[in-house]
């Protein structure tokens, strides 16, 4: 994990219970499993936003998604056989994913794994198509036991280097993917699964319009005063240009080539920001011009020029 000093919820916004137990099965069992994890995914954005920042969600999310740093599908498979053999979760039909019953209430949340690390090298043997390019296939995992289904794990390794530690109770801290590890992985996300859903497009929207609120203000006056200048004061555009040069500095060569094809340089507008435009008039909030502002103050700041 990236600091040492853990981030503190909120008292006004404490994680739900049933998602501190969660994690605290997690947390023991890749302890004991010495497995290195994060969370990510929407879970990561409403600790880091909402819980931490108070920040307040625009997408309610009923599951807690992790990323597991692991050789091989054996300690995959053995990480899921110990969360099982606990009691206290169940596998159903979906291979990524785990089903939590809370003691007592009985109330469902259900918890996605994600492998990444020296599995994706064995994508490479899994058929052909992963062995186009060496790069591919080393940030590929091919799901057992047809390995029909495939996932694109760029940046995850970078995101678990990156990862702050949240205390969520005395006992129990967690890391989880700081924000511009979740901006890299938003990225990544959508550029895999755009053509079916855009939902990653309004989450890293939203990333970029609150990056400076969630901590960031006395670094933008004290470190990075150019960008308020350049932005006129608007601290969002601001912010989001200072989370672009943030993503730049921590994504690795292969993962920033592919942000980059995403941002598409010298393109007014690139698909991904047509679907920012399209969901924030849908929304009302923030309006298609802030929107587009925003994403050319990121893509700017990832680029060197903001």
């Amino acid at each position: 994990m990236s600091n040492t000093l853990p981030l503190d919820p909120r008292g006004d916004r404490p994680l739900p219970a049933i998602a501190v137990d969660l994690l605290r099965h997690v947390a023991a069992t890749a302890h004991a499993t010495q497995i290195d994890w994060f969370v990510g995914g929407a879970s990561a954005r409403d600790i880091v936003l909402t819980h931490v920042h108070g920040i307040a969600a625009t997408r309610a999310t009923a599951d807690i998604d992790i990323g597991v740093d692991v050789e091989s599908w054996t300690g995959h498979a053995e990480l899921k056989a110990a969360l099982i053999a606990s009691g206290a979760f169940e596998q159903r039909n979906e291979a990524h994913r785990l089903y939590y019953r809370a003691p007592g209430s009985g109330e469902l949340m259900w918890l996605d794994i994600v492998p990444f690390g020296g599995i994706a090298s064995q994508a490479a043997h899994a058929g052909p198509a992963a062995k186009a390019t060496a790069a591919a296939a080393a940030s590929e995992i091919a799901w057992p036991p047809d390995h029909a289904v495939r996932m694109n794990v760029a940046g995850f390794a970078e995101a678990l280097g990156d990862a702050v530690a949240v205390r969520l109770a005395a006992d129990l801290v967690v890391p989880v993917a700081s924000l511009p590890g979740q901006a890299m992985l938003k990225i990544v996300a959508w550029h895999d699964r755009h053509a079916t859903d855009r939902k990653d497009a309004a989450d890293l929207l939203f990333l970029l319009g609150n990056y400076a609120a969630a901590g960031n203000q006395a670094r933008l006056y004290d470190e990075q005063y150019e960008l308020v200048e350049r932005y006129g004061h608007q601290l969002e555009l601001a912010g989001a240009a200072l989370l672009g040069r943030d993503t730049a500095a921590l994504a690795s060569a292969q993962t920033h080539e592919l942000i980059a094809r995403v941002l598409a340089f010298g393109t007014d507008y690139p698909r991904i920001l047509d679907h920012m435009m399209a969901l924030s008039a849908r929304l009302f909030e923030p309006t298609p011009e802030l929107s587009e502002s925003l994403f050319n103050a990121f893509r700017d700041g990832f680029r060197g020029a903001g």
